[in-house]
């Protein structure tokens, strides 16, 4: 919903126009923004082509306060508050990040909301004129509103079969696997089997050999040979299988005196 406006001020360079508006948010006095804006040149071009040299007063600063200037602050007002509604929305959104059109659409209604004080406080014919342009506005936004929810309800319904379809697929799938359990777990082996398995490779049946007494038998065999006697009369010494080399000398000298 844009009024157009066709004073001085209005005419000027939009970059005027918002420095303008920021100055006076900021409390600047209107006789030194007046002769701010009469001292610049596209001022004083626009002024020369448009309005016969006549300067800006401040009667027409006055004109522009109620006018252009409360329309940027409702604008910024709106900004603002679209920016709060749009980190509201960010917190609720699943990854931080919502939708561009959301956040444009909150800001339109925001914007909408702010203009209904200009409703309000139009009198008469532009009372009436401001309410139909603003209840026509409100139509095509509900009509908006009413399709974003549409779109919101088909999203969901395409999530809710999409997970009905993936708990589907993992029943049948675990039916099939139950079915077919000897086959898939044909040749398989636990760490136990694989351990056992090593085992007889490198030691052979060890337990075949323990249930036989083998392995009993050698044990024993290797205890009796530990502790028995040596021949020299020593349970500690080890006997020698070879003869000590004195014995050898003895037997050849006594050959010799022979």
């Amino acid at each position: 919903m844009n009024v157009t406006r066709n004073g001085k001020i209005a005419r000027l360079p939009r970059a005027v126009r918002q420095e303008l508006n920021r100055r006076l948010h900021e409390g600047e006095q209107g006789k030194r923004l007046v002769m701010w804006m009469n001292a610049l040149p596209e001022v004083q071009a626009i002024v020369v082509a448009e309005f016969g040299g006549k300067p800006i007063r401040e009667q027409s600063l006055s004109e522009w306060r109620k006018g252009g200037y409360r329309d940027w602050v409702l604008q910024q007002e709106a900004l603002e508050l679209a920016g709060r509604l749009g980190e509201d929305a960010a917190e609720l959104s699943e990854d931080g990040r919502p939708p561009l059109t959301d956040t444009l659409a909150l800001w339109v209604a925001a914007r909408y909301a702010v203009a209904t004080r200009r409703v309000a406080e139009a009198e008469g014919a532009e009372g009436w004129r401001l309410l139909r342009e603003l209840c026509g506005d409100l139509v095509e936004l509900r009509r908006g509103d009413h399709s974003a929810q549409r779109l919101r309800m088909e999203r969901e319904r395409l999530d809710f079969d999409r997970e009905r379809e993936r708990e589907k697929t993992e029943a049948e799938f675990e039916a099939w696997a139950m079915e077919n359990r000897e086959r898939i777990c044909q040749g398989f082996k636990t760490n136990a089997e694989k351990i056992a398995l090593l085992r007889k490779m490198m030691f052979g049946d060890v337990d075949e050999l323990e249930r036989s007494g083998e392995v009993q038998e050698a044990l024993k065999q290797a205890e009796r040979t530990k502790q028995a006697p040596c021949e020299c009369g020593d349970p500690v010494a080890e006997c020698s299988p070879i003869p000590p080399s004195g014995a050898h000398d003895g037997a050849g000298d006594q050959g010799q005196s022979r």
